[in-house]
């Protein structure tokens, strides 16, 4: 497979290059390159399906040359999980992939809507469900319903709440393909050093247990919250709350979870990051300035590289208030940007990588997180038994369904958080701060 890496610099002076189409790559900008064989060289003894796939190809590029995609990255292990997906392709259909690299997420959305209204954008991307509806609402996802009602595509053996979070008002918008349940990490080595006991906190009330007797015996806080909307959301809903794309802002039970990280905070059980000069939770868990934190399966990684004699135990977020516990669940997904000039060969495509094994493969071996097919849970399980617990913490988890203007929210709720907990004179209330943010982002 030819798999071009093309490197992306930010500044302005790219971006107005963008906007005239001189970047030469991405949807429209992007010559057809010649392909060693046509489609109409696909061997009799490929499968009907393939066969059928390469017909699709052919009909969408009347030149003779090879369909040529690009697909937008920014981190190196999801180039190499979708290198590994796409590995193939052009032999087996005539479609040729180039990956277009950004230096960062941030990078890329922000300048994502310039190169679509210009024809420049890549016409795959992956990407998580987190701060997805705004760029949906904007338009800049191509809906994938005519591909999946027509079978082009399809979502046999998909866990069906991570497809839930890819379908909105009922349109597809992305295929999901990994997992990553968010989780409530112990660092059991202090644990068991601390003398804590065989049972684990299985509720917030039974945490704060714990970081009484820390900070009595220890003189040290030992919950870690970094103030980001993904921990505080994780908390909401494990106290039953939610954001529910907006309508479920106000609700008692995230003024409950969010009150209750505010007297915690002021109690001394809780350390933040910031106030350690440290720029995420993980760098304070590594250095053991806590016992507890909410996180993901990167934590793995981190720990394997930076602390590989700390024991980690993973935990479901726990129970607060009347609620079920549980936490937050990424769904990364692939995603067909708008204004390709290859619609029908991107759909063939994501039905490429989706349909076969070596996604699901690369999602375990390259980055330790779940695949979004069923079939593929024993894989993991086999392949990652430290986090074998989470396959079975998923159907407690729940999507971020942030508000569509997920990333305004996001500052408002942190802002309003932070201000709360670090200014000491503060006496607003987490009830006080979900009624401001409904009353700026809530929806009927």
């Amino acid at each position: 497979m030819k798999r071009k890496v093309m490197a992306k610099a930010a500044g302005s002076l790219l971006c107005a290059a963008l906007l005239l189409g001189a970047a030469g790559c991405g949807s429209a900008g992007q010559s057809a390159q010649n392909a060693s064989e046509g489609t109409s060289a696909v061997n009799e003894t490929e499968s009907t399906a393939q066969s059928a796939q390469a017909a699709v190809v052919e009909a969408d590029n009347d030149t003779g040359e090879a369909v040529t995609l690009t697909i937008g990255v920014w981190s190196d292990d999801e180039s190499k999980r979708l290198e590994k997906a796409f590995e193939g392709i052009e032999g087996d259909l005539g479609i040729a992939i180039e990956f277009l690299k950004y230096p960062s997420d941030s990078d890329f959305w922000d300048n994502i809507p310039a190169q679509i209204a210009a024809g420049t954008a890549p016409d795959i991307i992956s990407c998580t469900n987190e701060h997805y509806l705004q760029y949906i609402d904007q338009g800049l996802f191509e809906p994938l319903d005519e591909y999946v009602e027509s079978g082009v595509i399809s979502l046999e053996g998909t866990w069906a709440k991570a497809m839930d979070a890819w379908k909105i008002n009922d349109v597809v918008y992305g295929i999901p393909y990994a997992l990553n349940p968010g989780v409530f990490i112990v660092n059991d080595s202090m644990w068991k050093e601390f003398g804590l006991g065989d049972s684990y906190p299985a509720t917030w009330d039974e945490v704060l247990d714990i970081c009484k007797k820390v900070k009595e015996e220890h003189d040290m806080p030992a919950l870690c919250l970094n103030v980001q909307e993904y921990h505080l959301t994780n908390i909401a809903l494990s106290f039953g709350g939610g954001w529910d794309f907006g309508k479920n802002i106000g609700a008692k039970e995230n003024a409950e979870a969010l009150q209750f990280l505010i007297d915690a905070y002021r109690e001394g059980y809780i350390v933040t990051p910031t106030e350690l000069g440290l720029g995420w939770d993980g760098a304070v868990m590594i250095q053991q300035s806590a016992l507890f934190s909410t996180g993901g399966a990167w934590y793995q990684a981190s720990f394997a590289a930076e602390a590989p004699d700390i024991a980690l135990k993973y935990l479901p977020v726990p129970k607060g208030g009347n609620g079920n516990g549980g936490g937050t669940c990424h769904s990364a997904a692939l995603v067909a940007l708008k204004n390709s000039r290859h619609p029908e060969a991107v759909a063939q495509a994501i039905s490429y990588a989706a349909g076969g094994d070596k996604l699901y493969e690369a999602v375990v071996d390259v980055t330790e997180v779940i695949p979004a097919k069923e079939e593929y849970f024993d894989l993991y399980k086999e392949k990652v038994p430290a986090l074998a617990d989470l396959v079975s913490y998923l159907d407690a988890s729940t999507p971020f369904s942030y508000p569509t203007q997920s990333k305004k929210f996001a500052d408002s709720l942190i802002n309003l958080m932070q201000e709360t907990m670090f200014d000491e004179s503060s006496t607003m209330t987490g009830q006080q701060i979900v009624e401001q943010l409904e009353a700026d982002y809530g929806t009927d």
